[in-house]
C-alpha cells in the first residue's frame, strides 16, 4: 500500500525534525493519507507555530491539522487576561 508506505516515511521524517526541535517529548502526531494530526502540550504559541511549521516541511505532507494545547492558557482561543 503506497500510502502506509507514504505515511510511515512521513512518521519517520516528522520524529526526526522534532526530536532535532527538541519537541518530541511534548508534540504527539497521527499521519493519515499525507494528513498529520499534531496533538500534546507545548510550553508557547512560538512553539505551536513551529511545530506545525516543521509537520509542513516534512515530505509527501498534504495538510497539517494543529490541534497543539499551549501549557497554562485556556483551550476556548480567547484572549488570556
Amino acid at each position: 500500500d503506497v500510502s502506509a508506505a507514504l505515511d510511515s516515511g512521513i512518521e519517520q521524517n516528522l520524529k526526526a525534525v522534532l526530536i532535532d526541535n527538541k519537541l518530541d517529548d511534548a508534540v504527539k502526531y497521527k499521519v493519515k493519507a499525507g494528513s498529520v494530526t499534531l496533538t500534546g502540550t507545548v510550553d508557547s504559541q512560538a512553539k505551536r507555530t513551529q511545530a506545525a511549521t516543521l509537520a509542513s516541511q516534512v515530505p509527501n505532507v498534504k495538510e497539517v491539522i494543529n490541534e497543539l494545547q499551549i501549557k497554562n492558557q485556556k483551550a476556548t482561543g480567547g484572549r488570556g487576561r
